[in-house]
């Protein structure tokens, strides 16, 4: 009651009071935004004698604790900054913020300018001692942790339902819109959404998929549909991002049994049977992107500001399942779309075919380090009739310095190296010995970190029950003892920090050695297969194999020093280059 008194001491403090409610609409649980405004407005008559004219609402529904840039919270974030408020009335801590960090800065910042701060289911924490500061600090880290909680069940949810082939939301595909389906399942009234065809602009999207097909160009694809009159969904013309999304996507593709073998070859969990695959409906695919906001670097706490990133996720990671919509194009026409926009991506950063050039961007210079281009000998051809080249240093080349480096000549080095790497897929190479020796440690090592890893975690399982237990026993212990337990709980939660830090540092190196023993099988198997597979691939083909096993090759005092994937670079550059 400290607090309370001095505040009504001053009688020139004209200030008011903040309520701040919150719901999200993600989850049923929960106090609804009424009855938290109704408990915090009773409390603040209570606790400052106001009339509901010196109380301030903010509210903000259907938005998530975690970011601070909700409407009406950055309302009251000014309000503080300008020092209108002399106290923040909240229904629980975490109403204002599910993010540790941003309010331990909020309640420093309010302290600062002598506002209160008041959750009405913790109304005895006082932020202006010590003992409130480390309880403001435990309960805003469970409620992060109750965030993360909620996401991981949202996140689960969506999946079931991805299971089922519903459209979750979104921009709608052109070609399609979405449809509200209401029924009625155990007493309850639910609603179904799903993609219903727009025939026009179906006729449309046959037509984007034929042109890129025959002309293989996005901008031939755009030109041809902009000069007919053809619009997006949104009413603007085609540009090459637009026919991109369009051909990416799979909900056009017809379920059939060619397309359920391209999935099937990425290894992706089919939530759908054989026989959903009927050639008709269409492919709903989840978990294609991952939505991502961001602290801006101009964010501060008072003026909180956000980016947003939309990652691309690998196609393994997708969740594929059949729709209830009709598909547009057949499978097979789907999959020829994705193989030639990946061939125009790569060949932009591929050597000229006509060189047959295939250490391409490996080869790098003895002298500076840096990566040597493929030069072509004009009229000149090896015995199976590809262009003769060498491998010139690029520094070189655009007189930057670098003067000693000679000329490599190209087929022979490739050659070269090609023989190298088959030799060590024989058992008795040295290399090949040496790598599997390296697999058999690193298992080891892994095992041995497993087992220090599930100790801490038992210990920090101990520690969050007795951190609780002792939050438990402040609820009656007597004044006399409540010190004593705040030290215990300050000390716990130094413990805890140093498991979690420990736990942090020995789970990324358990990530960091199964991803080498990750890399070093699939070095083992690609080199294994290495002799075979150049025999029956095309020239496209090799690259790949190769770039997929040398991280670069150097050339030096007529010795060729290879580097595989994941090894170091030794002393060959000077220091900074890549």
């Amino acid at each position: 009651m400290a607090r309370a008194q001095r505040r009504t001491k001053n009688k020139n403090d004209n200030r008011k009071i903040a309520v701040y409610a919150r719901k999200s609409k993600v989850t049923e649980t929960g106090k609804s935004i009424e009855v938290q405004k109704e408990k915090c407005i009773a409390l603040a008559k209570v606790r400052y004698d106001v009339s509901e004219s010196d109380i301030l609402i903010y509210e903000d529904e259907g938005k998530s604790g975690f970011y601070a840039d909700r409407p009406n919270y950055k309302k009251m974030l000014e309000d503080i900054r300008q020092n209108r408020l002399k106290a923040v009335i909240c229904y629980k801590i975490d109403r204002i913020s599910r993010r540790t960090v941003d309010l331990l800065n909020l309640v420093q910042q309010m302290d600062q300018k002598g506002i209160d701060f008041i959750s009405v289911s913790d109304s005895d924490i006082d932020t202006t001692t010590r003992s409130g500061k480390i309880m403001i600090s435990l309960l805003s880290a469970i409620a992060e942790f109750e965030r993360d909680i909620i996401a991981e069940r949202i996140a689960d949810n969506m999946y079931e339902l991805a299971k089922e082939g519903r459209w979750l939301g979104g921009t709608r595909p052109l070609g399609y819109e979405s449809k509200k389906e209401k029924f009625t399942l155990n007493g309850r009234k639910t609603t179904v959404n799903h993609l219903e065809s727009v025939v026009e602009e179906q006729k449309v999207v046959n037509e984007l998929y034929t042109l890129f097909l025959q002309t293989a160009s996005y901008k031939k694809t755009c030109d041809a549909l902009n000069a007919k009159g053809y619009q997006t969904h949104k009413g603007n013309a085609f540009t090459k991002q637009a026919v991109q999304y369009i051909l990416r996507n799979p909900v056009y593709a017809a379920a059939d049994a060619e397309i359920r073998g391209y999935f099937l070859s990425f290894d992706i969990n089919l939530w759908a049977s054989d026989e959903d695959f009927d050639g008709i409906h269409g492919i709903m695919a989840y978990n294609k992107s991952e939505q991502l906001k961001e602290l801006d670097d101009d964010s501060q706490v008072f003026d909180p500001k956000y980016k947003q990133k939309s990652l691309k996720r690998d196609i393994n990671d997708w969740i594929v399942s059949v729709g209830k919509h009709r598909g547009i194009i057949s499978g097979a026409d789907w999959i020829k779309a994705q193989y030639l926009m990946k061939a125009i991506s790569q060949k932009s950063s591929r050597p000229k075919e006509t060189t047959k050039a295939l250490l391409s961007g490996l080869v790098r210079c003895a002298v500076c380090g840096n990566r040597m281009y493929v030069k072509t000998e004009s009229g000149r051809k090896n015995i199976d009739g590809s262009l003769r080249f060498r491998y010139d240093c690029s520094e070189k080349r655009y007189n930057k310095g670098c003067k000693g480096s000679p000329n490599v000549k190209g087929y022979e080095l490739d050659n070269y190296v090609i023989e190298q790497i088959c030799k060590m897929s024989e058992e008795d190479n040295l290399f090949f010995a040496q790598l599997m020796s390296t697999k058999k440690i690193l298992l080891v090592r892994t095992r041995e970190t497993e087992k220090g890893l599930n100790t801490l975690k038992k210990r920090l399982a101990r520690i969050e029950t007795e951190v609780q237990n002792q939050i438990a026993n402040l609820r009656t212990a007597p004044e006399s003892v409540k010190q004593s337990i705040y030290a215990d709980i300050e000390a716990l939660g130094r413990e805890r920090e140093e498991k979690q830090n420990r736990i942090n540092a020995i789970e990324e190196e358990r990530r960091s050695q199964e991803s080498q023993v990750a890399d070093i099988e699939k070095a083992r198997q690609t080199i294994v297969e290495f002799p075979r597979l150049m025999k029956l691939v095309d020239y496209e083909g090799k690259l790949q194999l190769i770039h997929k096993i040398v991280e670069f090759v150097v050339v030096k005092d007529d010795e060729v020093h290879l580097f595989l994937k994941g090894t170091k670079n030794g002393d060959f550059f000077p220091e900074g280059k890549e």
